[in-house]
C-alpha cells in the first residue's frame, strides 16, 4: 500500500514578503517574464482572482530538467493573511510518476528572533508514489527554492 510523503526546503529572503506572496498567487502569471528559465506560462483559470478553488495551468522547468511539464493544479488551501497557499496537481506530466501531489507555500515573516527584515520562505510537497521505483520529487522541490531565490533578487532589485 503507497503511502504520503512529504519534504520540505526552507529558504531565507529579504525582499517585502507580501510582494515575494503575490507573485506566486495572484501575479504567478507574470513569472514567465522574470523567470523565464524557470517557467514557461503561467495561467490562471476563472475570472482571475486567486481564492480557494481557483485553478491554475503552469508550464515548468524543474531543476536540471531539459524539458518543461505540464501541470493543472487548483488551490485546495489558502490563507493570505498569513501568507500561506495550497496547490494540489489535478493532471499533467507530474501525475504519470504520482497518484497525489501537492505543494505548499507558507512565508514565515519576520524570521524568529531577527530585526533585519528576513523572512522565511518554506515550500512543501507531499505525494504518493504511483510504484516503488518513481524517484522522490526532489527536483521539483529545488525548483521551488531556486525560483524564491530568483525572485527575492528581482524584487530587491526593483525595491
Amino acid at each position: 500500500m503507497a503511502r504520503i510523503q512529504k519534504l520540505e526546503a526552507v529558504t531565507e529572503v529579504m525582499c517585502c514578503p507580501a510582494k515575494l506572496y503575490r507573485m506566486f498567487t495572484r501575479d504567478a502569471p507574470e513569472l514567465p517574464k522574470y523567470l523565464p528559465k524557470a517557467f514557461h506560462s503561467v495561467e490562471v483559470i476563472g475570472d482571475g482572482e486567486v481564492c480557494l478553488g481557483t485553478g491554475f495551468v503552469w508550464k515548468a522547468v524543474p531543476h536540471g530538467a531539459g524539458s518543461a511539464i505540464l501541470t493543472k493544479q487548483k488551490i485546495t488551501a489558502v490563507d493570505n493573511k498569513n501568507r500561506s497557499i495550497t496547490y494540489t496537481v489535478l493532471e499533467g506530466d507530474v501525475m504519470k510518476d504520482f497518484n497525489s501531489f501537492s505543494f505548499k507555500l507558507d512565508i514565515i515573516t519576520p524570521k524568529s528572533g531577527t530585526t533585519d527584515g528576513t523572512s522565511l520562505v518554506k515550500w512543501s510537497v507531499e505525494y504518493e508514489k504511483a510504484n516503488e521505483d518513481v524517484v522522490d520529487p526532489i527536483e521539483i522541490l529545488k525548483a521551488c527554492e531556486v525560483a524564491t531565490t530568483e525572485m527575492n533578487i528581482h524584487l530587491l532589485k526593483k525595491a
